[in-house]
């Protein structure tokens, strides 16, 4: 009995692995994605993201898979074989959003390259307090379980590292290093700065560039990605040497980026498809991170072509590891639970005390957590194991 249980449990190996060399790019997502979005859902279906294609986005291309379209700005595709079309809109500064747009005004002013008002797009959780009268959004899913934002530094300079505020605090302190940021007038800045680090250690106006840290010899600190910039100043960019990362929810900071939402005034509208679309969106971040190999190499290819902007690019190990450092660090988890997606709501709870007291002419005076976030599309069966 034994013997025969494993001639069929070898043959069905031997089977799903010459499946897999033989798959199509998007085969996978077609025969896993089958839900009926159709008669619910609009097609295509356009959602803005944050930045330019990266493996943070990975479960977000999941859904298509490879061989989808890529165009100047955006990558379309079937939703595996729900019936609808997905056309994932490129964000950053220099793309997809004309002069003036963010991710924000998108979803209620549209994006005027692509020339479509976005039916869902990412959020940060600070922001979406901050913004909840002049842009307010309804947080539906959450691709990050924790922001990979954070602050980066040189192993070989600061053995030790820098773990928390205190630790920040000294360094500010010494009159050593500066922390290069993108500002202190709001979110993660101001944190720091009211926490109690001194305003006189920080550079403000990081955009995503690393070229201070290099020149200051790895005596700053950098604001960057660490399922990204640690790996491109390890492996290249002038430095090659070991860094490390500490992220911004590591430092008392729990904002949540990369927050799928949509428009309040569309929640309504739109909720029949996210009853059934946001169930797939939870699969699609399992499936990525048990297997990134297909996105991966769409993202590379994506980047290579120039589809985003041309200073852009991804590496295939760069995607990799990307990919792994999400979950090692837990970026990509359930959390406190056994459910991917969904909302820990004690940790908006905390995020929405630190960013009251900056709520301003932007803000609705009475907003409240609930108001900005929601499990109610969630399927609480559907986690990583």
């Amino acid at each position: 009995m034994t013997k025969g249980l494993n001639r069929v449990l070898a043959g069905t190996t031997a089977f799903l692995a010459a499946h897999a060399a033989t798959a199509a790019p998007g085969d996978f997502a077609k025969e896993n994605y089958t839900t009926p979005l159709a008669d619910v859902c609009p097609s295509p279906f356009y959602i803005q993201k944050d930045w330019l294609a990266q493996a943070e986005h990975g479960g977000l291309y999941q859904m298509i898979g490879g061989g989808g379209t890529m165009e100047s700005g955006r990558y379309t595709g079937p939703l595996g074989a729900t019936g609808i079309d997905l056309v994932i809109l490129e964000g950053g500064g220099n793309i997809g959003l004309g002069d003036g747009e963010t991710a924000y005004s998108a979803l209620f002013n549209g994006n005027s390259k692509a020339g479509v008002v976005p039916h869902l797009g990412f959020q940060e959780l600070d922001n979406a307090f901050i913004f909840s009268k002049m842009f307010p959004v309804v947080g539906v899913f959450v691709p990050l379980d924790i922001a990979p934002s954070g602050l980066i530094w040189d192993e070989g300079t600061y053995p030790d590292g820098f773990h928390s505020v205190e630790d920040l605090k000294a360094f500010g302190e010494s009159g050593g290093g500066m922390i290069y940021v993108s500002t202190i007038t709001r979110t993660f800045g101001l944190y720091l700065v009211n926490s109690g680090v001194p305003k006189e250690a920080f550079i403000e106006g990081y955009r995503g560039d690393l070229e201070n840290f290099v020149t200051h010899n790895g005596e700053w600190l950098n604001q960057g990605f660490v399922t990204t910039e640690v790996y491109n100043l390890s492996h290249g960019l002038n430095w090659e040497k070991p860094v490390d990362a500490v992220t911004v929810n590591e430092l008392g900071y729990p904002t949540i980026t990369g927050m799928v939402s949509v428009a309040a005034p569309r929640m309504e509208e739109l909720a029949p498809c996210l009853e059934k679309m946001v169930p797939i969106m939870q699969q699609a971040a399992v499936d990525y991170m048990n297997d990134p190999a297909e996105v991966n190499q769409l993202i590379y290819e994506f980047n290579e072509g120039g589809y985003g902007t041309s200073w852009w690019k991804t590496s295939m190990e760069l995607n990799e590891f990307s990919a792994n450092a999400q979950k090692e660090r837990g970026i990509v988890g359930n959390g406190t639970n056994d459910t991917i997606g969904d909302f820990d709501m004690e940790r908006v709870e905390e995020m929405f005390g630190i960013v009251k007291p900056w709520l301003d002419e932007r803000s609705n005076p009475d907003v409240v957590p609930d108001d900005v976030v929601t499990n109610r599309f969630i399927d609480p069966t559907i986690g990583l194991e």
